[in-house]
């Protein structure tokens, strides 16, 4: 070897220029075959502020003192179809049914507590990313209302409404099974993705006789709360068994107590008996729940791995009629509507690398995203309270109405267990000690924490969750304080994101025109080294790099000398 100026012979050689080669593309004979996904996204939860003026019904008296207002949101269109790409807003409109308490100016003859029924229409823009020929569910609540009255005959509203959606964007995704002609070597594996097999709805007529407790008989109704919670479900053959609670909370006036003597007919009498509308003695609260099942018709034979429901409670409501024995009751009836979606979990496998023995294969590997359903879950809560009545400036003398809603709910998952907190917002009103005359509200946020446990969760997962209120009451303690009980249900829906990649733009590279791989060689194992890299890299196959090695299953360890033969 002879140096010149320190550098070796070797070195001298020109270097070889790199050969340029070609992409021979494979598409004509590359094999695929379709899969169906779903991808879920819920999108975050945004908000929209109303204010409306509301006059108090010529028919109704002054007003003096709002005592609550609640308010219930229906949408005119809860599912949107997205038709273009760039269309980014989605469409909302629908009313917001609101009932208000007030305590009137003291008149003669007028009832201490007066009801408002009231709609509010509302329209507006969602501003929001969407993709094009996705299916959007929206979902439109009552966050907060706040109100001032301006004077006695009118009173202002600012309604705050909490818009969440889930948006449905199915996919037909190719999967690469190989290439016609030749002997690819692929590595597969296999993934779980959930598909919507079915997304249907189904009515179901309600008629529901409740009878008053304590031989009371209703005249009117002030304020109605109806709400639908699932106890259980199933899916058995041709058909999905939906079990479940309708919770009716009614606020009522009784006819006062007439019972005097047939001789008692004097002006006297007829005063007093008038006297007893002003007391709040003829103030009831009625609770009751009614259990239903329905049966959902779907197609037989079919696999599924789940299902969610929904309800819409909107077209039931409660009025007094007489039943077959003259007597007043209340009847729950209308048309409770059920959303339902089947989900089908179905593993595929997907090459997640492949070469040729004798060419040399190129590809390119697109990333995808689907969910999995993972499970459901059902989990209550009791919440107990003690409430102060000390700022009320008044003794407590009766409960009259309990009610609450549920606000800022979130869930989320913890390793092992899904954990759902949020606030109940109590309404309860009261009567004092002064003759029962002087009626007052106390409101409450009760904070609430429902924990379920779930052992195959990681805390990857995204939880939708619908929560109610299956019970709720309140009792005295003594003038200043007040219990509350009541039970939340939450029903969750577990999904975990399913990343995976696709083989796209298969091809071969060009002939070289030299073949640097030896056709036996012997091989020493690094610890990075599987069987899979090892014949991918010397152009071979796994059972052959086995049977020469005489190896079981597993892969080799660090260190160990392979024979290698192509």
């Amino acid at each position: 070897m002879t140096y010149e100026n320190g550098i070796p012979d070797y070195a001298m050689v020109p270097a070889r220029e790199i050969e340029e080669r070609a992409v021979v593309a494979a598409s004509k004979a590359a094999i695929y075959s379709p899969v169906q996904v779903t991808d879920i996204t819920e999108k975050p939860k945004t908000t929209i502020t109303l204010e409306e003026d509301i006059l108090v019904p010529d028919t109704k008296p002054d007003l003096m003192e709002i005592l609550t207002i609640d308010g219930k949101a229906h949408l005119s269109a809860r599912e949107e179809s997205v038709t273009s790409k760039g269309e980014d807003y989605i469409g909302l409109s629908g009313e917001i049914e609101l009932q208000t308490l007030y305590r009137p100016e003291k008149k003669e003859g007028s009832l201490p507590m007066v009801s408002i029924h009231t709609v509010v229409p509302f329209k507006d823009r969602w501003h929001t990313p969407v993709s094009a020929g996705a299916a959007v569910i929206l979902d439109c609540t009552v966050e907060k209302i706040e109100y001032l009255v301006i004077n006695e005959r009118k009173y202002r509203v600012k309604i705050i409404l909490a818009i969440t959606a889930k948006e449905y964007n199915d996919q037909k995704i190719d999967i690469f099974e190989g290439i016609a002609g030749e002997d690819l070597q692929m590595l597969k594996s296999t993934v779980e993705m959930s598909g919507i097999s079915l997304r249907t709805k189904d009515t179901l007529s309600i008629k529901e006789d409740l009878i008053p407790k304590d031989d009371v008989r209703p005249e009117s109704i002030l304020k109605q709360d109806i709400s639908v919670a699932e106890n259980y479900k199933q899916i058995s053959g041709d058909k999905v068994v939906i079990n479940g609670f309708i919770y009716v909370n009614l606020l009522y006036f009784s006819a006062p107590d007439t019972c005097s003597s047939e001789d008692d007919t004097s002006e006297d009498s007829r005063e007093n008996s008038a006297a007893l509308k002003l007391s709040a003695e003829n103030i009831h609260q009625h609770q009751e729940k009614i259990e239903f099942t329905q049966f959902i018709a779907i197609k037989q034979g079919e696999k599924h791995s789940g299902c969610s429901v929904t309800f819409d409670d909107s077209h039931l409501h409660v009025k007094i009629v007489q039943n077959e024995g003259s007597r007043e009751v209340f009847r729950l009836e209308g048309e409770l509507l059920t959303y339902l979606e089947l989900y089908k979990n179905t593993e595929r496998e997907v090459i997640i690398d492949s070469y040729h023995r004798e060419k040399d294969f190129v590809c390119r590997f697109e990333e995808k995203t689907s969910r999995t359903l993972i499970g459901t879950s059902t989990g209550e809560s009791s919440v107990r309270e003690i409430i102060s009545a000390e700022n009320t400036g008044c003794d407590v003398e009766r409960i009259l109405y309990t009610s609450c809603n549920i606000s800022c709910c979130e869930s989320h998952c913890e390793q092992g267990r899904i954990v759902t907190e949020g606030t109940l917002s109590v309404n309860i009103i009261c009567c004092c000690e002064n003759n029962g005359r002087n009626i007052f509200t106390i409101k409450e946020e009760v904070p609430f924490r429902v924990v379920t446990s779930m052992p195959q969760l990681t805390g990857c997962e995204t939880v939708t969750q619908k929560a109610c209120v299956k019970d709720i009451w309140s009792e005295k303690i003594n003038g200043k304080q007040i219990e509350i009980n009541a039970t939340i249900l939450i029903c969750a829906e577990i999904m975990r994101p399913t990343p995976f990649k696709v083989l796209t733009d298969p091809g071969f590279m060009e002939p070289c025109n030299n073949n640097s791989i030896p056709p036996m060689v012997v091989y020493v194992c690094k610890q990075s080294d599987n069987l899979w890299k090892i014949a991918k890299k010397f152009k071979t196959t796994v059972a052959s790099i086995r049977s020469v090695n005489e190896l079981e299953d597993g892969e080799p360890e660090e260190g160990r000398k392979l024979l290698i033969i192509k």
